[in-house]
């Protein structure tokens, strides 16, 4: 087998909310196809803040090195890209990430697998929190939380990073509305200095919550470590981090309890598989960071089934239109997460609704 064609695009989808503490008000993204000589196609997904025409260059740019080769051949691939950027990395997070994902789904259809079952297979079903995207007033707390108590979620996550009245406020208000079976989980976003993080951290540890995440940007190995030494509170990140030797650093530095990868922005399946290893061997729990469309909803669900230290699944509240995929992903009423088990990595895309929000 052997690969024919790269064909990378890019969509846009507006909204009206800002998300937590992030200062945006649209979600860009990338779907990669990739054909090969036997007819079939590997399909993957990721987002890329406001710059997805950089990333589909990026892409096409690894386009001599794709084509011609035998798309089983990941490991290969992976590194051929990788070292020919002379092994710096910068930049090619996410497009090296995309490419993998998109041969994962090719190597799956090819043997009639899903991707967790050729990566090992370790669970076929994971808890999953139900996870807010953007800042909810706490008189409305109850309009997001009811429907979600109401489908089995035993788990939530919301957003918080505005300021330390509302964040107090909110988190409160979750912890008696939700009751003390509840896990809550609490995303800052990176939204805080080090005298406000410890703050929040203080609250969130007095309401006890499952993990704080993000208090500070992860540029700030030092202070979260600091932070971590502080309380008596999961401190959970690494969503805007990548490869093994970052994730490395991260936990020989002690800056989180709990390492947060994602398939489609920290190297890949390939990549992420050897940064949950890592962590393992640390004794620390590797819980994927999911945001965005349904294709990186399934690409992670698939590593989460091959591996032992992760016991949650982040399940956004978007809009369905959002996920651009035929179907979502199965949420049973006990709050569990089906991984899938079709071939690959287990969607297909739903062409009328990328077409409706895809950018040329």
């Amino acid at each position: 087998m052997k690969i024919t064609e790269v064909l990378p695009s890019w969509f846009e989808y507006p909204i009206t909310i800002k998300i937590g503490a992030m200062p945006r008000f649209k979600i860009t993204g990338t779907i990669l196809r990739i054909k090969t000589d036997e007819g079939i196609e590997g399909i993957a997904g990721t987002h890329f803040v406001n710059a997805d025409k950089g990333l589909v260059a990026h892409i096409k740019g690894w386009e001599k090195i794709l084509l011609k080769k035998d798309p089983l051949e990941i490991e290969k691939i992976w590194r051929d890209i990788y070292n020919t950027t002379n092994r710096i990395s910068f930049g090619i997070a996410q497009s090296i990430s995309i490419i993998d994902c998109a041969l994962w789904d090719i190597k799956g259809k090819a043997l009639g697998k899903p991707v967790y079952r050729l990566l090992g297979g370790y669970q076929d079903k994971v808890k999953a929190y139900a996870s807010f995207p953007w800042w909810v007033n706490p008189k409305a707390i109850a309009s997001f939380l009811d429907p979600a108590l109401e489908r089995g979620f035993k788990a939530v996550k919301v957003r918080i990073g505005k300021n330390l009245d509302w964040d107090e406020r909110v988190l409160k208000t979750v912890r008696d509305l939700g009751g003390i079976d509840l896990e809550i989980m609490a995303d800052v976003n990176s939204g805080y200095n080090s005298r406000q993080a410890l703050k929040i951290a203080r609250v969130a540890e007095r309401l006890d919550l499952r993990w704080l995440e993000e208090p500070l940007p992860s540029d700030n190995l030092t202070g979260l470590a600091e932070l971590r030494s502080k309380v008596n509170i999961d401190i959970a990140g690494g969503e805007n981090d990548a490869f093994t030797w970052r994730f490395r650093e991260i936990l020989e530095k002690a800056a989180y309890d709990i390492i947060q990868p994602d398939v489609t922005r920290s190297g890949g399946i390939t990549e992420v598989k050897k940064i949950a290893a890592i962590a393992e061997s640390h004794s620390k729990l590797c819980i994927n960071h999911i945001f965005g469309i349904g294709p990186i909803q399934y690409a992670n669900l698939q590593l989460i089934g091959a591996v032992s230290n992760c016991p949650y699944m982040e399940y956004g509240f978007y809009p369905d239109e959002f996920l651009m995929t035929t179907a979502p992903i199965e949420i049973k009423k006990d709050g569990m997460a089906i991984i899938p088990s079709s071939p690959g990595l287990g969607f297909e895309i739903d062409e009328a609704v990328f077409n409706k929000y895809k950018q040329t």
